[in-house]
């Protein structure tokens, strides 16, 4: 035996809902199952092909009728009988798997889209940091030569002060040497003065 199961709501898509068939007819032993998604007259639809024995078959009808996955929202279900070809329910599973994959193959390439755009932007960043870190060091770079030539304007200053102080000292002690010729000078002139009006007041007759 085979039947189609249409079920049409406002939420029939994306709730699991063809997983959550494709579960109960494994519970029940069937061979054979197929479902797939559409729309119709702007609602949703899902549409499940089912082949087993009478007792497979309504088993599987009243599950549906009793049971929806969560977050569905069902207006209505239709049972007919099919006579068309259903598709093994291993064959089934591959393709869903394949299908599920085909849609998360666009979102695993946005990730690595915006994965790629977050490492431009980082690598930007860093650029810009490099950058950053050049002018601070061509700063210091400038920094370093300014102090440098303080430290040539110091040395220089400290060598002229030195000079000076050299000069200072050279000056200072040839004006204590002439000092002490100039004393000595005077000091022998005075004895020959003294000497001198010495000798006249002999000479005249002066007694001192």
């Amino acid at each position: 035996m085979k039947i189609e199961t249409k079920i049409i709501g406002n939420k029939v898509h994306d709730v699991g809902y063809r997983v959550f068939l494709l579960r109960k007819a494994l519970e029940i032993g069937a061979q054979r199952f197929n479902a797939y998604n559409t729309k119709e007259n702007g609602k949703q639809v899902l549409i499940s092909f089912l082949e087993g024995d009478s007792d497979q078959i309504l088993t599987f009808q009243n599950y549906v009728k009793n049971n929806i996955p969560e977050n569905a929202e069902v207006l209505d279900i239709i049972f007919e009988d099919y006579v068309g070809y259903v598709m093994g329910i291993v064959d089934y599973m591959h393709l869903n798997q394949v299908e599920q994959l085909s849609k998360g193959i666009p979102a695993i390439l946005s990730i690595d889209r915006k994965q790629d755009r977050m490492l431009e932007k980082q690598d930007q960043m860093l650029n810009k940091q490099d950058q950053m870190l050049n002018k601070q060091d061509q700063m210091i770079d400038k920094q370093d030569q300014m102090l440098n030539k303080q430290d040539q304007m110091i040395d220089k200053q400290d060598k002229t002060l030195g000079k000076l102080d050299q000069t200072r000292i050279e000056i200072s002690g040839e004006i204590k040497e002439l000092r002490r010729d100039l004393r000595s000078y005077l000091n022998e002139k005075l004895i020959k003065i003294e000497s001198d009006i010495f000798q006249i007041k002999e000479r005249i007759g002066l007694k001192t």
